[in-house]
C-alpha cells in the first residue's frame, strides 16, 4: 500500500478550504509589522566569529613577536656578507 505524499494532503486540504476574500488587514498592520522587523537586534558576531577575531589576535601577536626575533638575525646575516659565498645563478650564467 503506497503511503500518501505530504504535500498531496496539503493541496487537497487547501483546495477543500473556502475562498474568504473578505478579511481585510487592520490599519496600520504592514506598518507595525516592518517596524517590529526592523527594531529586532542583530546578533554583530556569531559563534565563529568571536573565535575568528581570537584567532586574527593570536596570529597577529605571534607575527610581531616572529619579526622582533629574526630582525636581529637578518641583519647579522646581511652585515657579514662576503664575496666567499658560492653563487650558483652566476655560475650558471658564467658557463653560458
Amino acid at each position: 500500500m503506497k503511503r500518501p505524499d505530504p504535500w498531496m494532503k496539503l493541496v487537497a486540504a487547501a483546495r477543500r478550504a473556502p475562498a474568504d476574500e473578505s478579511a481585510a488587514l487592520p490599519l496600520g498592520f504592514a506598518t507595525r509589522v516592518a517596524a517590529q522587523g526592523l527594531a529586532q537586534r542583530r546578533e554583530s558576531a556569531d559563534f565563529f566569529g568571536v573565535f575568528a577575531l581570537r584567532a586574527l589576535g593570536l596570529a597577529v601577536v605571534v607575527l610581531i613577536t616572529a619579526a622582533a626575533v629574526g630582525y636581529p638575525l637578518n641583519n647579522a646575516v646581511a652585515a657579514d656578507t662576503s664575496d666567499d659565498l658560492d653563487d650558483p645563478v652566476s655560475e650558471l650564467v658564467g658557463q653560458l
